[in-house]
């Protein structure tokens, strides 16, 4: 936890330290007190490692200061505080006071001198403690004074010099503003903790080799996959300059070019790479930048993947709305409304958790609408990043970059020409590409990598996100007119387990094709009582993992005849590694009571003993609740 060390020169009172305390709330910091210590170099022993600021005043305040880089925060000294200690040592009986502190305790009062008749008053500060400790004993020869005011040194060398000596003590509104500065202070580095930790996470995510440097061109930070392609940052360090480790010239060119320059092919420790130069600007100065790296050939690799992937499925869609199994009155509404939006060429936007059947919808929407017998073209937008995206969709011009095909190829959006283009999760879509995705929608034509012409495409958009996208919109990762332009209409889908009527008839039709699929055809007497178990799941993955299920039970199942216990039993290995149990529904109180028991037993693996005092039930009661269901 994250320590407030309190250095005063002063005992601090227990209220004092409760009203301190007060100020944390429920923050995670704690405060640790002392008094100051002399010599200075005491205190430093008092700083452990989880200190985290220190709160002192004067001369030990200037001394940590320069002797620590944790965070230091002044004790003011208020004039009141002055003038309440002035007006105590002068009730005292002594006329003759000499102030003395550490130069800066008070803003411009480094020396006055006030004659009040029978109160005189002199000031002075100072900041070299041998000078201070010479004039108080000065002072003392001369006897022009009869008592000293100040802070801890002074008032110790006035002791010293055996001149009465009274320590200027902090009002506890001084104390209070301090200890807020230091919260305040704790809380931008939590902040800015957090700020780090999170780019660090985002860029050991990135695929790429990601480095940031600062205004100086120092590195800052970089990811794994950085380490792995330039093998010299693994033993470089905060203080390394990019120059240090970079020596080419073409790549120092680029980051002191101060502009962006996306996907510069630069050759570099003999390999061919991609690198995007992004500057970074606060109050239009120049701060720092990020340098992404990627090699060619591991580009090439991802468009040739995702190229195989959008193609395999063809450009048709196999789905219509007589495919959507329902019995919910909620769904049966829906897929209503999915009709009619098939009879509009507005854009869809459709809602849904993974495995609700967004594409599903997707298809037949298209395959009801004018534009059936033309293109049906998909896309995750998840699995691209930005520069996959511009040429899968926009497509490129032949030579646009080192690898791109012969004659070039046409994007997505020419091949859905005249059809539809389902966008899935669009949801992790780069805010930077929407912008582009956005003038394509508005102006309908598109422009190919590398290319100067723009081709007019009729193209109707359905997109589909597992994210609420007002939240998106209100975070700043997605942009608001962006999403006015694809959710003319929109569609909320429900999860599974807000539709279990229609768990039981989905998992017959499942159960169908999987049967076809693995060659293998078990009976089923009575599908809604067989498949019973299956309403006391949450299908968290919705259909796809209903349908999983219902794989893996053509596979694994036991017997030719599907029964209830059969799927409860496939249903209980599934949940025990989450320690969920499910109990068939029976006539049978007392066998649904049996069947929990014997689940609970069979978790220790038929030791009795341990079982019955982990329970706290006898063997006898344990044998009673088994026997049921023999």
């Amino acid at each position: 936890m994250k320590e407030i060390l309190v250095i005063a020169p002063f005992d601090l009172t227990d209220a004092q330290i409760v009203k301190m305390e007060n100020s944390l709330k429920e923050l995670p910091y704690q405060f640790r007190f002392m008094e100051t210590l002399l010599p200075y170099e005491k205190n430093l022993d008092a700083i452990s490692p989880s200190t985290s600021a220190i709160v002192s005043r004067g001369g030990l305040g200037e001394f940590l200061r320069s002797h620590t880089s944790i965070p230091f925060i002044k004790i003011p000294v208020t004039p009141y505080d002055l003038l309440r200690s002035i007006t105590s040592v002068y009730n005292k009986g002594y006329q003759r006071i000499q102030v003395m502190f550490f130069a800066g305790i008070f803003n411009d009062m480094d020396f006055i001198e006030c004659d009040f008749g029978a109160l005189q008053i002199k000031i002075e500060s100072y900041r070299d403690q041998a000078y201070a400790k010479e004039h108080i004993k000065q002072l003392t020869k001369r006897k022009t004074v009869d008592a000293i005011i100040g802070d801890r040194f002074a008032t110790d060398a006035g002791n010293e010099a055996t001149i009465p000596s009274f320590l200027v003590k902090s009002g506890e509104e001084a104390l209070v503003f301090a200890v807020e500065q230091a919260i305040e202070t704790l809380n931008i580095q939590l902040e800015e903790e957090a700020k780090t930790k999170e780019l660090d996470s985002i860029l050991q995510v990135v695929p790429q080799a990601v480095i940031n440097v600062d205004a100086n061109d120092d590195i800052k930070m970089f990811n794994e996959q950085a380490k792995h392609i330039f093998p010299e940052l693994k033993e470089a360090l905060p203080e390394f300059n990019y120059t240090d480790i970079f020596k080419s010239k073409e790549l120092q060119d680029q980051l002191k070019a101060r502009t962006i320059q996306r996907n510069i092919l630069t050759p570099i420790n003999n390999q061919q790479m991609l690198v995007t130069t992004t500057p970074i600007f606060s109050n239009d100065m120049y701060v720092g930048a990020i340098q992404v790296f990627e090699r060619l050939a591991d580009f090439q690799k991802l468009e040739m993947k995702i190229r195989k992937e959008v193609y395999k499925k063809g450009l048709t869609a196999k789905h219509t709305f007589a495919d959507i199994v329902c019995e919910n009155k909620e769904m049966k509404r829906l897929v209503s409304e999915a009709a009619a939006f098939s009879r509009s060429e507005g854009s869809v936007l459709i809602y849904g958790e993974t495995g609700t059947g967004k594409e599903l919808f997707a298809q037949s929407i298209h395959n009801a609408s004018d534009r059936h017998a033309q293109p049906f073209v998909s896309l995750n937008c998840g699995a691209l990043n930005e520069n996959l995206l511009e040429s899968e969709l926009f497509g490129y011009e032949d030579g646009a970059f080192t690898g791109a095909l012969k004659g070039g190829r046409a994007g997505l959006f020419e091949m859905a020409h005249e059809g539809t283009l389902f966008l899935d999760e669009i949801n992790e879509m780069p805010r930077s590409f929407q912008i582009k995705l956005l003038r394509v929608l508005q102006e309908k034509e598109v422009r190919r990598v590398g290319g100067t012409k723009n081709i007019p495409v009729n193209v109707r958009i359905i997109c589909a996100t597992n994210q609420p996208m007002d939240e998106l919109i209100r975070r700043g990762k997605f942009k608001e007119d962006l999403y006015y332009r694809i959710s003319t209409l929109t569609l909320d889908l429900l999860p599974l387990r807000d539709r279990k009527e229609d768990i039981i008839p989905l998992a017959t039709v499942f159960l169908t094709k999987e049967m076809e699929r693995e060659n293998r055809f078990l009976k089923i007497k009575d599908a809604k009582s067989a498949l019973r178990p299956l309403l006391s799941m949450r299908w968290d993955g919705n259909a796809r993992e209903l349908q999983n299920f219902m794989k893996r039970l053509v596979i694994t199942y036991q017997g030719s005849v599907i029964t209830a216990d059969g799927v409860h039993l496939l249903l209980n290995k599934a949940k025990k590694k989450s320690g969920e149990v499910t109990i068939p529904i029976s006539t049978s109180f007392k066998e649904m009571e049996s069947h929990l028991w014997a689940q609970l037993y069979s978790q220790f693996n038929g030791t009795k003993e341990e079982f019955c005092n982990h329970y706290k039930i006898s063997q006898t009661t344990l044998w009673r609740k088994l026997s049921v269901q023999k």
